[in-house]
């Protein structure tokens, strides 16, 4: 009888779970459906995985789970953006997003061209540095180390993903208008959101909270590895910030998730 890896168990139990919770959304009854069929069909693939690949091939599917719980749960949002159409309305839960970054952050500085290129292309690295922490905890690290890396990560990016059919949002970004050429990182990160991401504002911010998880877990491992991880994971936290892809609210919270996933681990 064969024992999924912790990680494994916890991709199983959170995509059963969405399964469980598609029919209480208020998304679209056909999108509940699929949802809940993925969602399951999603589970059993995982328990399948568990069962019948060897353990070097298992750890890598870690980056699969990870994507499969950043994408189902947008099909749980009652509208998206693409299909509201017109203006683009704000609910009560955005409405107070909106109100506590302007507390937070009453005014954007005008930043210097340098400092802003640097921070857009910080920003491409959400996408980067939690494979390049596997990859360094693979080749260093026992599976047990392995096994418990993407128990942190998956932990805190599925605690943010699971969220979204309650917390709906838009990125700020949404609601500003862009220039007619934006600069050279600012298209390349738009480029890869309009054909990466669902469209939706994560609460609590699942880029930031997955990147410090992943960069404490570098940490553990090795504190001059961790530490250069961290740097990168705060200037992430930084460009989502600046580049108005999060609200300051959902960032410092994805930093806390992403913190209390590796302590929890």
């Amino acid at each position: 009888m064969y024992a999924p890896l912790t990680f494994e168990a916890l991709a199983i139990a959170f995509f059963a779970a969405l399964a469980a919770a598609a029919p209480w959304t208020a998304a679209p009854r056909d999108r509940c459906r699929r949802a809940m069929w993925l969602s399951a069909g999603a589970a059993v693939a995982v328990a399948t995985a568990a069962a019948a690949l060897p353990l070097d091939a298992r750890v890598w599917l870690g980056h699969a789970y990870l994507v499969a719980g950043y994408r189902l749960p947008a099909l749980l949002v009652p509208a998206g953006p693409a299909e509201a159409g017109g203006p683009i309305r704000t609910g009560s839960f955005e409405s107070w997003l909106i109100r506590t970054d302007q507390r937070l952050f009453p005014f954007r500085p005008t930043l210097a061209r340098g400092l802003g290129a640097l921070l857009e292309l910080s920003y491409l690295f959400c996408y980067l540095l939690v494979p390049a922490a596997f990859v360094f905890i693979w080749m260093t690290a026992s599976p047990a180390v392995v096994d418990r890396f993407w128990r942190a990560v998956l932990l805190s990016g599925f605690v943010c993903y699971g969220l979204l059919p309650w917390l709906v949002s838009l990125p700020p970004r949404a609601r500003q208008p862009e220039p007619d050429v934006p600069p050279p990182f600012r298209r390349l990160n738009l480029h890869v959101l309009d054909r990466a991401s669902h469209g939706f504002n994560t609460v609590p911010s699942g880029h930031v909270a997955v990147s410090v998880a992943a960069a404490l877990g570098v940490l553990g491992e090795s504190p001059s590895a961790g530490a250069a991880a961290l740097v990168v994971a705060l200037a992430i936290a930084a460009g989502a910030v600046a580049g108005r892809y999060h609200y300051v609210t959902d960032v410092m919270a994805g930093a806390a998730v992403g913190t209390a996933a590796w302590w929890l681990t």
